[in-house]
């Protein structure tokens, strides 16, 4: 149990403090205090979000400029150009949606990843070029364009950048450049998604506007891409993803209902991540971005439907590839090393992201998942682990790729197929560098220790108010000691993988659990165990239980 870490404990006075003014349990309290909610006012803000405590967006590098040039687009035509993953799809059918309310003439272009790469290429300049598009916006790319961006001036096409991604030294000659990760950029929140930053610029020609629009409307989009991108859910994103989440379940954009159809419960941040956000990024693993933009686009409920079918059938071919890659990746992991660098001929670029996430979960070091790109060229997808920055890493190897970009957690790199095995020295060499020879060693925090007695449902529900929960504000982790089973298990799920059943602790309370990856270790479980573990209340067939998910286990001797 050396790797089960507890968060620091408040201190005492602060909690009994905080307690008196907000009337709700000390454990609540303590976990409100370790995520810097230490007075009334701060509890208020964080329990209801407001949206007026957003940003001005003039605040943000370039943001007057941008929508100046926009405005004066107002007889030119616009293409709106995107990645193509939840956040650039996302960016680029909101954008879409708010401009053509206005009446701008306008189209979108989501590159191809298997033609054309990430991000802006000549043949989206060419294709602007060549509908007489004069003004370009990218969403969730083009910070690293510096070489496209001239081509597009070189062809009369002013560019304006709208991206979330560490900068180079060097940045692209566009007429405006939003990102506020800009050195020179004092815009007060650093970690907007793409999505955000798009928002951001409505925001401001809204402001400017003679005829406002409703754009809390446009917040589910912000939403689904802040979630899926996995952005730190604190600040300005937290206040957009609360009121966000809130469009989709209040009004239900007509492209994502039929993803809906199978929540019977209301949509969460849990949902976005392992429902809808995986089908909207299926399409441009497994085909093209684009049919993602005119599903969320789309005003007719038959062509919703019969897009959103295509979007499901891609998402059951990502699964089978995916499944594929995997198994194939495993076979070829080095325990003896301190980084996974695996490279496989034909695998589908479209799901290296996933697999590298998921061999983690195996071998916990930083991976990069690599296959072909074109005749000189691999293509790779980076996934770090906690406490890692593996930008930073790559930023020491840069001289072996190609090209790369990314943040700390995640990344992409081209390599020449020439240069694989020093990169792959090299990766090797520095990763062990950094963390001074020691293997990586998986740690779990948790927040405090209860009884299963304190958990009650009006509890639990104030828990669950402090959501939405992700990076920064991760949902709680309990800790329990001298827990034993009680009733048979269940098995469930599609392979029975699945293992519910009921579990006492000491003060005699009994809880329902449900295990989604400890079935071998629960099966025969006979002496007394530790665990870790999260807490929701299930609402099924009308009926409210609170219900424990076990995270970990700890088997006493």
């Amino acid at each position: 149990m050396k790797n089960w870490i507890q968060l620091e404990h408040p201190v005492v006075n602060e909690v009994n403090s905080l307690q008196t003014d907000l009337k709700i349990p000390h454990f609540i309290c303590s976990l409100l205090l370790q995520r810097g909610v230490n007075s009334l006012d701060k509890a208020k803000l964080f329990f209801r979000p407001e949206l007026g405590s957003l940003h001005d967006p003039y605040l943000m590098k370039d943001m007057e400029k941008a929508v100046v040039r926009i405005n004066n687009a107002s007889s030119e035509k616009i293409m709106i150009l995107g990645d193509y993953d939840v956040d650039g799809t996302t960016s680029t059918s909101m954008l879409y949606t708010y401009f053509k309310q206005r009446n701008f003439d306008l189209l979108y272009y989501i590159p191809d990843r298997y033609k054309e790469g990430y991000g802006v290429s000549t043949v989206s300049i060419d294709y602007a070029e060549e509908n007489n598009i004069k003004l370009i916006i990218t969403v969730d790319c083009g910070i690293k364009a510096v070489n496209q961006v001239q081509y597009a001036n070189s062809k009369g096409i002013d560019i304006i950048i709208c991206d979330h991604h560490l900068p180079d030294t060097k940045i692209p000659k566009a007429y405006a450049v939003l990102n506020p990760k800009q050195s020179d950029c004092t815009y007060p929140f650093k970690d907007l998604c793409g999505c955000g930053i798009a928002y951001k610029l409505i925001t401001a020609h809204n402001l400017k506007s003679e005829n406002k629009l409703n754009i809390r409307s446009l917040l589910d989009f912000v939403a689904l891409a802040t979630v899926s991108d996995m952005m730190p859910l604190i600040d300005e994103n937290r206040v957009m993803v609360f009121h966000g989440l809130k469009e989709i379940n209040n009004s239900p954009r007509l492209g994502l209902r039929n993803f809906l159809k199978s929540n019977n419960n209301k949509v969460d941040e849990s949902k976005i991540s392992f429902n809808i956000g995986p089908r909207i990024n299926a399409a441009g693993r497994m085909k093209n971005g684009k049919i993602i933009v005119d599903l969320l686009v789309e005003e007719d409920p038959n062509k919703a439907l019969s897009l959103s079918n295509e979007v499901e059938f891609l998402n059951s071919k990502r699964r089978a590839t995916e499944k594929d890659v995997f198994e194939n990746v495993v076979e070829k992991i080095d325990h003896s090393k301190y980084s996974n660098i695996i490279y496989g001929q034909n695998w589908s670029t479209g799901v290296l992201g996933i697999v590298a996430s998921r061999i983690i979960e195996k071998s916990y070091k930083p991976t990069i998942i690599i296959t072909d790109f074109d005749q000189q060229l691999l293509t790779g997808s980076v996934r770090s682990v906690s406490g890692f920055d593996v930008y930073d890493a790559l930023v020491k190897c840069e001289k072996y790729l190609y090209q790369f970009g990314g943040h700390k957690f995640a990344a992409g790199v081209k390599i020449e197929k020439s240069k694989l095995n020093q990169f792959t020295e090299h990766f090797e060499k520095t990763v062990k560098e950094i963390v001074g020879g020691k293997m990586f060693e998986k740690k779990y925090k948790y927040d405090l220790e209860v009884s299963f007695s304190d958990l009650t449902a009006d509890n639990v529900k104030i828990i669950s108010r402090m959501s939405p929960f992700g990076l920064e504000n991760k949902r709680p982790i309990f800790k329990t000691d001298n827990c034993t089973i009680t009733d048979e298990l269940e098995f469930v799920g599609k392979e029975s993988q699945i293992v519910k059943s009921f579990i006492m602790d000491s003060s005699d309370t009994i809880l329902p659990f449900i295990s989604f990856s400890k079935k071998d270790e629960l099966i025969n479980l006979k002496s007394p165990f530790d665990i870790l573990y999260t807490v929701n209340l299930n609402t099924f067939s009308g009926q409210e239980a609170v219900e424990l998910t076990i995270r970990e286990l700890y088997i006493k001797k």
